[in-house]
This record gives structure tokens, sequence and C-alpha cells, in this order.
């Protein structure tokens, strides 16, 4: 009896420590200095500030070209910050976009109380501030792991120019019930991320890029959601995994074709 007690004990305490840490086993932010000089961009890179309700502020990095052919909304991954994801900018720029690329609450210099709802009431702030910019039509939504997950949530329910989706989920709640089997992940989790309701809803086309040899989001996902939307643009890229797309062929060439439209 005394040995059924205690494994009930510490299942109770692993579910209640996982529950209230939840946010630090999927978010890991960079914070920046307010006075933080992005010099390793040279004067390509411009500060950006939104607040979509009061007491939260948003920071976000601009690239430009001359005579844009539209805005690439770019949701990075969940690490870091935008001073590590700019990066990005020095691939895409050669195709004709500005880009933007947002900073999450708690990330960098961005501010506000984190949750699911807020992530996505953000994004959604940003596109439509860039939709008044540029036109609903001429805004691509890009979003990296993580980030896939709120640009599905915003493409599904506006109607924007392209939905590319590098490394996504089917959903964090899957991701997670396949590394805890022991957990009820369903009642457990605030953060879903349920891209499988997301993506069905979508109108604009959808374009995803997978590696073989992900470690950390399974290609499975990726293959899974090209069932549930048959619509969908499926690019896998054999041998590559979770952060080194960029360093193959197919992928540039492909990413490439698409944004050439």
């Amino acid at each position: 009896m005394k040995i059924i007690l205690f494994f009930v004990l510490l299942y109770l305490v692993v579910f209640f420590y996982v529950y209230f840490r939840q946010e630090s086993f999927i978010f890991y932010p960079d914070v920046l200095p307010k006075d933080y000089q992005f010099v390793h961009f040279g004067d390509t890179a411009e500060e950006i500030y939104y607040q979509p309700e009061a007491g939260v502020t948003l920071h976000a990095l601009k690239f430009s070209v001359a005579n844009p052919k539209g805005v690439i909304l770019y949701f990075h991954g969940n690490a870091r910050a935008v001073d590590n994801w700019g990066y990005i900018a020095t691939d895409l720029l050669p195709h004709g976009y500005d880009i933007i690329i947002p900073d999450y609450r708690n990330y960098g210099k961005s501010t506000g109380p984190l949750s699911e709802k807020n992530l996505f009431k953000d994004a959604r702030y940003i596109f439509d501030q860039l939709a008044k910019e540029y036109g609903t039509d001429q805004v691509v939504l890009y979003g990296r792991s993580l980030g896939s997950g709120i640009a599905s949530s915003v493409a599904a329910d506006t109607s924007p120019k392209l939905l590319i989706l590098e490394t996504p989920y089917y959903s964090i709640e899957r991701l997670a019930g396949e590394s805890m089997r022991f957990l009820p992940v369903g009642i457990l989790l605030k953060y879903k991320f349920r891209s499988d309701l997301f993506l069905p809803k979508v109108t604009c086309p959808i374009y995803i890029f997978h590696g073989t040899e992900d470690e950390l989001i399974p290609y499975q996902h990726a293959v899974d959601l090209k069932v549930l939307v048959p619509k969908i643009d499926f690019t896998t890229i054999p041998e590559a995994s979770h952060n080194n797309l960029s360093q193959f062929d197919l992928f540039n060439e492909k990413i490439g074709e698409v944004l050439g439209c």
C-alpha cells in the first residue's frame, strides 16, 4: 500500500511540476537590454515597435528592399531573440520582399504576459498593421518551428498571399504527448498550438518544408499535415535535420520558386 501511495504522490508531483513549469519547457527566450544595438546587421536592420494593447510592447526588426513586391512576416522558433534570427534576412531579401521579424512577449525587447492566446493575438495585430501598409494579398506568412503554429493561426482567419511553414508540428499537444506518454497532456497543456485545426481553414497556398532527420519535430508531423490538407505543397528535404534546411540546395531552390511568384 505504501509503495502504491508513493508512486501516486510521485505522479502528482510530476504532473503539477510540468503544469506550472511548462513555459520553461517550451520557450527559451533571450532578453535584450533596451539600448541593445544590432550592429552585426550593419545598416540593414530597422527597429520597429508595436503596441497591441496597453502595457505591451512588441519589438521587431525590419529589413527593406527597393520597390518591394510585398512583405514577409516571419515568426521564429522558440529559442533566442531577433538578434539571432535576423540572419534569415540574408537568405530572403534577394527574393524582393521586405521582411519583418517580431519577437514574442518576453523575448528580446518585447514585453507583456505570455500565453497562447496572446501569441495568436499579437501575431494577428502585426499582420493587420502590415496589411494596411502593403495590402493583405501582399503579406507572406512564414512560420518556423514554434512559429509555424502561430503563422497558421493567422492564416486561418485572413487572406495572405502565401503561408510557408518550415519544420512544422501537427500540434504542440501531439508533440508533447509523444515525449510524455505517461501524462494526460490534453488536460495538462496550456499551450496546444493546434495547427491541425488551423490549416484546414487556410485558403491561400500552403508550402511545407521538413527534413527527414529532424530530431526535434518528427518528419511524420509534416507528413500527417499533408494528409490532413492535401492541397499543401510539401517539400521533403532528405537527410536534413531541424536547423539546417537552408544548407540544402533543394530547399533554397524551392523557396526561390515559391517567393518568385
